[in-house]
């Protein structure tokens, strides 16, 4: 029987995840909900479902399995309440939001509710995490360093809009926190420094940090340093370095391609990143949807608000000039 799937927001996220389903077994799309209403008739006809505006109607109408939730970081709070409300489970894109406060709320919700949710942090089901972790699981590192660095700023609805995505510490380098997170164990504290405007100062209606690096305490001694730019026309990238006493761990790209030196450098290991994540993630949520049972699922709900106050804090030291404690 086919798992019964709808979706809230159909923006680009929201895409990589319709297109990825289309190749996972027993899913049906039964619900699209956005404010664009010609965006939805778009995409009805590509993937199917009725369509609505409103997400409390669209659950009680079309009665999901599960739901994704695909909104821009400051559009959040009645999606995950309806499902809450419905007792759907449910799956967040990254971030959750760009508000603690109610991040908790969901959280708190979830807990009482007694349903299932997670946060689509899609670079935990990879083979080069999954290898990486069983090595430093037992020998964790003293010091990681990375980053995401975006291109100069172009125009954009939201994204460049610190009030409301956050910016590139919450928008995308939550993916390298969270990485960082799920390989080191938890932060405690955060100290950041944030760029000079005038980088960007050709930018119209740029209202973010150009340029970002965050210094973190771990919890379990070790040091760790994220940066973060949308600053620069020659491109960036993504990376994240860890370093232990028996492991060099050098993640690149995108993709999270890995290679790993051991002690004495007499062996390397390279692992490539999959290009069809989003396939591999949404495979492993339809079936905890299925069994009733979340051992596949890599990030809860729960486990996705401790990755989301690690760049929120970091916000906030930018702000004040202050060092920040963690608290999810």
């Amino acid at each position: 029987m086919a798992v019964k799937v709808a979706f809230i927001g159909s923006g680009g996220i929201a895409n990589s995840h319709l297109n990825a389903l289309k190749k996972v077994p027993d899913t049906q799309i039964v619900g699209l909900c956005d404010v664009d209403e010609a965006k939805l008739a778009a995409k009805q006809k590509e993937f199917g479902g009725d369509i609505f505006t409103d997400p409390d109607r669209m659950l009680a109408t079309t009665k999901p399995d599960t739901v994704y939730i695909c909104l821009p970081p400051f559009a959040h709070g009645a999606a995950e309440m309806a499902c809450i409300k419905h007792k759907v489970p449910f799956i967040v894109e990254k971030p959750l939001t760009n508000d603690m406060a109610l991040a908790r709320k969901v959280a708190a919700g979830v807990k009482k509710a007694g349903i299932m949710a997670a946060t689509a942090y899609m670079t935990r089901y990879r083979r080069s995490v999954a290898r990486a972790r069983e090595l430093l699981l037992n020998d964790p590192p003293a010091l990681a360093y990375g980053g995401w660095i975006g291109g100069f700023p172009g125009k954009h609805p939201w994204l460049f809009d610190k009030k409301l995505s956050g910016g590139q510490m919450l928008e995308q380098t939550t993916h390298t926190v969270d990485l960082l997170r799920y390989l080191c164990g938890e932060v405690v504290e955060v100290f950041s420094y944030k760029a000079d405007p005038k980088f960007v100062k050709e930018a119209q209606g740029f209202k973010a940090d150009c340029a970002s690096t965050v210094a973190m305490q771990l919890k379990s001694g070790g040091v760790a340093n994220i940066m973060n730019a949308w600053v620069c026309r020659a491109g960036g990238g993504v990376f994240l370095t860890l370093l232990s006493p028996n492991y060099k761990v050098e993640f690149s790209g995108w993709e999270q391609s890995v290679k790993i030196t051991h002690a004495g450098g007499t062996h390397t290991e390279e692992v490539k990143g999959e290009q069809n994540i989003f396939e591999i993630e949404d495979a492993a949520w339809i079936n905890a949807v299925k069994t009733g049972k979340a051992d596949g699922v890599k990030s809860s709900y729960e486990d996705g608000v401790r990755s989301l106050a690690v760049s929120l804090a970091a916000n906030e030291s930018m702000d004040t000039g202050k060092a920040v404690k963690v608290k999810a």
